[in-house]
This record gives C-alpha cells, sequence and structure tokens, in this order.
C-alpha cells in the first residue's frame, strides 16, 4: 500500500516540475514580449517626434541631408506601425500570461494532491482520480497555450536555477506570516 502511494507521489512531482518549467517558460515568453513591445513604441515615438522635426526644419532651411534623414525616419515608422499591425505584441504578451496564471493555478492544486498522498488522508484510488483530473486539467491548458522560444526557456533556466526563482528559505516564508505561524529558526 505505501508502494502505491510512492508511485502517485512521484508522477504528480514530476507533473508539478514540468507546470513549474511550463509557467516560468510562458511567463519569460511574455516578458520578452513586454520588452520589445516597450522598445518599439519607443522607437516608434521617437522616429515620428524626429521625423517631424526633420519636415518641420525644411521649411526654413533646404539641406539634402535634413530630406534624407527625415526620408529615413518617416520609412523607420512607417516600418514600426507595420510592425506592430502584424504582431499584437501585447496581445500576445497576454495570452502568455493568461496561460501563466492558469498553471499556477494547476500548480497550487498539485501542491494539495502531494500534501495529501504524503499524508495518507484518502485511499490511494480517490488521489489517484484527483491526479487524473489535475492532468486532464494540465493538457488542457499545454493544449492552448502559445508557443515560446529558445530564449524564454533559456531565461526561466536562469530564472529558476541560476537566481532560484520560486524558492524561498524558512526565515523568508516565516517573514510572511503571523508570528503564531512562524517556524524559526535556520534551513
Amino acid at each position: 500500500m505505501a508502494d502505491q502511494y510512492n508511485i502517485l507521489e512521484d508522477a504528480v512531482r514530476d507533473m508539478f516540475a514540468r507546470s513549474v518549467w511550463s509557467h516560468k517558460i510562458q511567463e519569460k515568453q511574455a516578458d520578452i514580449y513586454q520588452s520589445r513591445y516597450k522598445w518599439m513604441e519607443t522607437v516608434s515615438i521617437l522616429c515620428a517626434s524626429l521625423t517631424s522635426i526633420g519636415i518641420l526644419s525644411t521649411i526654413f532651411t533646404d539641406h539634402l541631408w535634413i530630406k534624407i534623414v527625415s526620408a529615413v525616419l518617416s520609412f523607420a515608422t512607417v516600418f514600426v506601425a507595420a510592425y506592430f499591425k502584424s504582431f499584437d505584441l501585447s496581445k500576445m504578451m497576454k495570452t502568455h500570461k493568461e496561460a501563466a496564471n492558469k498553471l499556477v493555478i494547476v500548480r497550487n492544486e498539485m501542491t494539495c494532491l502531494l500534501t495529501s498522498i504524503k499524508m495518507k488522508e484518502k485511499p490511494v484510488s480517490e488521489l489517484e482520480d484527483a491526479y487524473r483530473i489535475l492532468m486532464d486539467k494540465a493538457n488542457e491548458i499545454y493544449k492552448d497555450a502559445p508557443e515560446t522560444t529558445d530564449k524564454a526557456v533559456k531565461l526561466a533556466k536562469e530564472a529558476l536555477q541560476v537566481t532560484g526563482d520560486n524558492t524561498f528559505t524558512k526565515e523568508e516564508i516565516d517573514s510572511y506570516l503571523p508570528a503564531a505561524l512562524q517556524k524559526g529558526g535556520k534551513k
């Protein structure tokens, strides 16, 4: 019987780890799109402003280089506008954030399931049913999740393995809890 709990625990732990990774990858992809959107928006504003200045300056002076620079900046403005029209970065960012948020919910449910397995408070068959339901939820999220890039995977790996996102020391956890719920002590 204990062996069945261990087998189920291993399966849920594997699913949990996958959801942690998938969540972080989706989050990082959203960050990539947000960064690109802010950069492109800044370039668009800058190019449009400089184009206007260049065109206005042709009223007062007749330098060829001002006309050429203004034309190039105008083309850059059109390019950025076309890029925004072709790729809705804010929508892409939103869909990745939504997928990440759904994965957090399933991940939290997996934490509860792992707790129940450890406590052996329910029969294995009941816990296995809960596992299958969570697996179906996760599979539905994965099926609908937008594709990610290698860069997002690399950033997620760095966040999880190097900087330790999603990990807390006992002291950090205690600092978030009221005194009555704190454990105290070191790792």
